[in-house]
């Protein structure tokens, strides 16, 4: 961060008003921010305006945000709707808090909300950060991003602080006919616009706004590749909120799964029955099956790692040894995380004869590069292509890798980074039970699917 101003002159008054520039990733705005929002000295007032707003970040400040609320902090949220930046989720998320919250629209043709500022003041002092910062992960975190940020001494810079936050009045402080405040009835009428798309259609519309055509080969051609900071560990308070929501879609997927199912032996049954009885036999259309593909989660987590303990390595039973179970959680409270459904390709091994019996085995499968190593041991490392699939019949995502076999047994924990690199899409680190960092990878396995006993967990 680069401090251009330590001591200015204005009108003959002595003011102590910092100016710092802030080249993100290698300073992340997010950081700065919670740092402030976390200040011993307690925030009195704190103002974020954003024109695009994404869930996962909102979560990441709620506690802190409510925590300054129920004391004397006056904090006040202001939104974008322009551009489908905010989902419908988000506004429904920030409509739950007591905390003022404003959404910003005019509707007048070619005219965007896109502000991006936040401001925290203490009694001692306060900080405006102003930029291209959105409230989103990849806004405060991830993305390049280039921003000011202006330190007030206070009370010594109270007037220049007054002044700024004067001309700073149409997005602190909205007023209709442009900004208004969300409440119960607001939210009803933004929810019901098609123009402000779900969680689910906001990630999409980012995703081809990046342009992430998956074409590896031409991207290598035209781009160039370097590692960035991502965002910091995910709360756990975070990941459980959208974990909740995941599971009870799925569970419902589960069950229409299985009325299709009842349904289409009740209508084979009557078949075969009323061909028994002579009775001419019209077979119905078999009603599809709900498509894993098509499933779109309320809420997302866009993690920096996945961590999953070990079941057994060697293959007893059924289960086929270095293969794998990811909980189907885990998969789709974190699809871009695993590449799912866009990298994915389906295979049918088909029934055996004309007369075998049982369905053909269905497979979505992608072969991404991982670079697979031991914490423990540098000489076990390896850089292959694993195979990553869902198995449709079972309802199964998996992973396979021979060097998980030889190397691992149960009770281990593998640490699974996408890092998206020249030589690997996947990162898979492995560590070994009774070492220290087992102990610390174990400590993030919080999550159990509801079907398996294994344990996982994300930061």
């Amino acid at each position: 961060m680069l401090s251009v101003t330590n001591i200015c002159h204005f009108d003959d008054t002595q003011v102590l008003m910092q100016v710092n520039f802030i080249a993100q990733p290698q300073e992340q705005l997010g950081v700065l921010l919670q740092s402030c929002l976390e200040s011993p000295a307690q925030p009195i007032y704190v103002a974020i305006v954003s024109a695009f707003v994404s869930l996962q970040a909102v979560l990441r400040l709620k506690r802190r945000l409510l925590e300054l609320h129920t004391g004397t902090t006056v904090v006040r949220v202001v939104v974008g709707v322009d551009m489908g930046g905010t989902s419908k989720e988000v506004l429904q998320e920030l409509a739950r808090w007591p905390i003022e919250v404003f959404v910003f629209k005019n509707r007048k043709n070619g005219v965007t909300f896109h502000p991006k500022l936040y401001i925290v003041e203490t009694i001692n002092n306060a900080e405006i950060f102003l930029g291209s910062n959105n409230l989103t992960d990849g806004g405060l975190y991830g993305n390049y991003e280039g921003s000011v940020r202006v330190t007030y001494s206070l009370p010594v810079d109270k007037q220049e602080l007054d002044k700024a936050k004067l001309q700073l009045k149409k997005f602190i402080d909205p007023n209709e006919p442009v900004g208004r405040r969300l409440d119960e009835t607001y939210l009803k009428i933004l929810v019901a616009r098609r123009d402000i798309p779900s969680d689910a259609e906001s990630r999409q519309r980012r995703k081809i706004a990046r342009g992430e055509s998956g074409d590896a080969d031409g991207d290598q051609e035209a781009f160039g590749f370097e590692s960035t900071l991502g965002a910091p560990k995910l709360p756990l308070d975070v990941q459980q909120v959208v974990m909740a929501a995941v599971r009870h879609q799925l569970d419902e997927l589960e069950a229409a799964k299985k009325k299709v199912r009842r349904e289409r032996r009740g209508a084979e049954k009557q078949a075969k029955a009323e061909a028994l009885a002579g009775a001419p036999v019209v077979l119905a259309e078999p009603l599809p099956e709900p498509d894993i593909r098509a499933f779109k989660p309320l809420a997302q987590i866009t993690p920096t790692a996945f961590y999953l303990e070990l079941v057994a390595t060697k293959g007893t039973g059924k289960s086929i040894p270095g293969e794998q179970r990811i909980p189907l959680e885990a998969l789709n409270v974190a699809q871009e995380f695993w590449g799912w459904p866009d990298n994915y390709t389906e295979s049918i091994n088909p029934k055996k004869g004309d007369e075998a019996e049982g369905e053909d085995r269905v497979y979505f499968n992608w072969k991404p590069v991982w670079h697979i190593h031991s914490v423990s041991d540098p000489a076990k490392s390896a850089i292959k292509n694993i195979r990553m699939y869902f198995y449709k019949n079972s309802s199964d995502y998996r992973f396979f890798s021979s060097h998980l076999k030889n190397w691992a047994a149960a009770g281990d924990i593998v640490r699974i980074i996408r890092c998206d690199s020249d030589s690997c899409v996947y990162d898979c680190a492995l560590a070994i039970a009774g070492t220290p960092q087992h102990a610390e990878w174990k400590a993030l396995c919080a999550a159990s699917s509801t079907h398996s006993p294994r344990v996982f967990g994300f930061s």
